[in-house]
This record gives C-alpha cells, structure tokens and sequence, in this order.
C-alpha cells in the first residue's frame, strides 16, 4: 500500500512537470508569434519602418534630383546643375543677364514591407519664373511649372551597424511645361521617362535620424515639344551623379 501511495506521488510530480514545461513552452510560442508579428527595430529596413528619406541634403551633376527638385528636367543644362534638394524648398538667381525664382515641394519616403524589402517613391513639384534680358535689352518673361514621379523598390543589407547599404531601382515620369513671353509668345512642352538606379549607404547616428549618401545612374528619355506641335525634339541620355542627406525613420 505504501509503494501505491509513493506510485501516485510519483505519477502526479511527472504530470505536473509536464504541464508546467507545456504551458512554458506554449508561453515562448505565444510570445515569438507576437514578435514576428511586429516590426523589426533594432536595425535599419525592419519591417514596418518608413524612411523619409531626403528631408534636406544636396545633389551633383547627374543626379536624377535637377535644380527644381524634379526627376527630370526641360533640357540638359538643367539636369547637370548641382546644388541644395529637399522636401521643400526656395532658390533665388540674379546675374546681370537673369533673375529667376524657384519654389517646390517634393517629398520622398519608402516603406519597409518585409524586412529588408521596401517599397516607396519620389514626388515633385516646382514652379519657376524669371525675366531675361536679351541681346537687344529688350526683357522677357517666363516660367516653368513641372511634376514627377518616380516610383521605385530597394533592398536593405546589414553592413556593420549603424551603417547599412541600400540599393534601389526606380522607374518613373516627368513632365513640365513652360511659357516665354518675347516678341511672340511661345509656349514648350517636355515629357521624360527616367530611370534611376542608385547604391546608397546609410549610416544611423540615433534611432530616428539617418544620413544617406548615394551614387546615382540615371536614364532619361524625353521628349520637347515647341508650340502648337512645332519643333517636336526627342533626347536621351545616361548619367552618373550623386545625392546625399538627412532623412528620418519612423515606427523604429
């Protein structure tokens, strides 16, 4: 009767130790299933994370970014120009034959739809006017309003953290459309398709703030149309510049 009554005890510690391991392991399931199902935080292209990339920063010759923040430009002194990008922003030119005023908005931001995996795009638009003075010192006027957008995806790879490199491969539109008022009236049209191919490295200073600096191939096909369908131009070209700036990550 005794060795029964030690065989219960024996029976119930082995139950109790089976249950408690059971609900122990089910616990770490339950907790790795709700891990998974969140973004990944603690490197750059986690899942869910959205980089908004180009807040401000800067671009050289070639870069698919032109001096109106546009992926595309109305001809191809335009596209080789270098200076200030950004979601917003203002220049202002006077030399002794131009003043020219130009404004845009054009916010670029990319979603991280798996880990590593992002999805995003650029937008553009800017307007620009201006008054000329021309060889005879007669004065002309114009302005430009133009658009883009450039949708693209990128992949994330962990280099050494903070720093991660990021390649992207875009394809987009960009269109603008400016009137020049000298003697006649004239109007000008230009449609481009772009393609851009970039290898960006990024470098994570804090959790929600990252540089990114990036080598840019870009192709353009555009087209120039003058007014009422005249003087119908077709180019294209391929060039290599860089782009660099500050941008944000959110949901980190």
């Amino acid at each position: 009767m005794l060795l029964n009554h030690r065989t219960r005890r024996i029976r119930v510690a082995i139950l109790m130790i089976a249950l408690a391991t059971f609900s122990a392991g089910a616990a770490r399931a339950e907790d790795a299933g709700a891990r998974a199902s969140e973004p990944a935080t603690d490197h750059f292209g986690g899942r869910g994370q959205v980089a908004l990339d180009n807040v401000v920063g800067m671009t050289t010759e070639g870069g698919h970014l032109g001096p109106n923040m546009i992926a595309g430009a109305r001809n191809q002194a335009s596209w080789g120009a270098a200076g200030y990008t950004g979601i917003l922003g203002y220049t202002f030119s006077d030399t002794s034959s131009s003043r020219t005023h130009t404004g845009w908005i054009s916010p670029s931001a990319d979603v991280f739809v798996t880990d590593q995996l992002s999805v995003g795009g650029t937008l553009g638009v800017s307007y620009m006017s201006g008054k000329y003075r021309m060889p005879d010192d007669y004065i002309a006027k114009g302005n430009s309003l133009a658009f883009s957008v450039v949708p693209r995806v990128g992949y994330a790879i962990a280099l050494n953290e903070p720093i991660t490199l990021w390649p992207r491969v875009g394809l987009g539109y960009s269109g603008a459309r400016t009137e020049a008022i000298w003697q006649d009236e004239a109007h000008q049209s230009m449609s481009a398709f772009i393609g851009v191919v970039d290898l960006g490295l990024v470098y994570r200073p804090t959790k929600h703030v990252y540089l990114h600096v990036a080598p840019e191939l870009v192709l353009r096909v555009a087209s120039i149309k003058g007014a009422e369908g005249g003087g119908l131009e077709d180019s294209g070209s391929l060039q290599l510049g860089l782009t660099g700036g500050l941008g944000f990550l959110l949901n980190s």
